[in-house]
């Protein structure tokens, strides 16, 4: 039986029970941003979440150019959407936050966060750059009570460099999504390599699947959770898909496992080669 659209709090034991899994990151309203177009492929991701098990999608826009309000409104309109057409699926509101000294700005009310709780919010930073009032930004979020989950870094080019990065932003207080393509090769080898680093070393809490569409861009996290499983223990990688999304959407604290500094391989293409100093 499809439950009727509301806006009641989902809670950890109320997902739990459903033995599905919880998708943090989708741009599954339609025509807001550069995710579904319109109305009909909103339907179609959201009977494809709803096919490969995953029984909870936060929609998380782009907040850029919308208010708060404006997201939540457009989620209820999609959570009667799916009512009216029994697709069993839950949905609540979110949004993907361009890091920017603006939000610094902003009252806790103003933030988009999770559930609209006020506990956790996504944000994400540019794929070329890590810009230097990040920090600032990150503080000012945890001031207001508000814990950072950064979106997909293993995407970002300073992080591919150096994963240790995310180490860092970890012991400051702030949680890690990767995405379920990232895991699956869809944005490279050094993206993968690097997802399966952060993966191996506790440097990521979550997989979502930032699904645009129903296309390549899909809901792909059952995949993604049987390729973390080859790397990690399976009971760990399942976790990132169920219990600890499922805590963020209700409010509740995430377990955070000690982090695990990564190593840098050294490179030994010059080995035999005599220096000029010998």
């Amino acid at each position: 039986m499809i439950e009727e659209a509301s806006t009641t709090i989902i809670t950890t034991d109320r997902v739990n029970k459903m033995d599905r899994m919880v998708d943090l990151h989708t741009h599954i309203l339609p025509g807001v941003d550069d995710g579904a177009r319109d109305t009909a492929e909103t339907l179609e991701m959201a009977r494809q979440a709803a096919g490969r098990q995953i029984r909870v999608v936060a929609a998380t826009p782009h907040f850029l150019g919308m208010e708060w309000d404006q997201i939540k409104a457009e989620t209820e309109k999609l959570r009667k959407l799916l009512a009216d057409h029994q697709i069993d699926l839950m949905v609540t509101a979110g949004a993907e936050l361009l890091i920017d000294p603006a939000l610094i700005d902003l009252a806790k009310e103003e933030i988009p966060t999770y559930n609209d709780a006020g506990r956790y919010c996504l944000i994400e930073f540019p794929m070329l750059e890590l810009p230097p009032y990040a920090e600032q930004v990150f503080f000012s979020l945890q001031v207001k009570g508000i814990t950072p989950i950064i979106a997909h870094p293993e995407r970002n080019r300073e992080v591919i460099a150096d994963p240790n990065l995310a180490a860092h932003w970890i012991e400051s207080g702030c949680l890690i999504q990767i995405n379920a393509n990232s895991l699956l090769g869809s944005f490279g080898p050094q993206v993968q390599r690097v997802s399966e680093i952060m993966l191996k070393h506790h440097m990521a809490h979550f997989i979502a699947s930032d699904a645009h569409s129903a296309g390549r861009r899909g809901f792909h996290l059952g995949c993604s959770v049987e390729k973390a499983q080859r790397l990690i223990a399976p009971e760990i990688a399942a976790k990132l898909v169920s219990t600890n999304p499922a805590r963020v959407i209700a409010g509740e604290p995430v377990e955070v496992p000690e982090v695990i500094r990564y190593r840098q391989q050294r490179r030994f293409w010059n080995f035999g080669k005599q220096r000029r100093d010998d």
